[in-house]
């Protein structure tokens, strides 16, 4: 064979190879990239709406505490996060959102509390029914920060 045709064989080659390195170097890259905001996407959105659920559920459970439950559209908003918590979040999370719900309906089950007795509560740490939701949702967030 031709000294010529060999190394104009080899340059060719080297190019398609160099080429080939490049196309996949870029894809990996994009695919990676892509991977990454999809999840800080999904972290930022469970991170909303576990703050609107926790904002809404806080709200609600210290009107429970000083009132009986008059008007049942005052849960209507608590309940559609709710159910957006159904569609992004884990089974954890979304047991011990129920939950938090439930808690609050037996809050205005019961007994109206008078400030003495809300500050009792509040001190035997019998009052917060979000403790839970919050490290559940903490815990989910962290893991799935780490694979971001």
């Amino acid at each position: 064979m031709d000294s010529a045709i060999v190394t104009a064989m080899a340059a060719t080659l080297g190019s398609l190879v160099g080429a080939g390195a490049s196309l996949a170097t870029t894809w990996l890259t994009q695919r990676t990239q892509r991977i990454r905001a999809n999840t800080e996407w999904r972290l930022r959105e469970r991170q909303a709406l576990y703050e609107a659920f926790i904002t809404e559920a806080s709200r609600i459970s210290v009107d429970a505490l000083v009132h009986s439950l008059e008007k049942p559209d005052q849960l209507i908003a608590l309940y559609g996060i709710l159910s957006r918590i159904r569609l992004m979040s884990g089974d954890k999370v979304l047991r011990s959102a129920e939950e938090v719900c439930h808690r609050i309906v037996e809050l205005y089950r019961g007994p109206n509390l008078t400030p003495d007795q809300i500050l009792a509560e509040f001190e035997s740490n019998k009052l917060d029914p979000l403790n839970e939701f919050s490290a559940v949702c903490r815990t989910e967030l962290l893991a799935l920060s780490s694979t971001a």
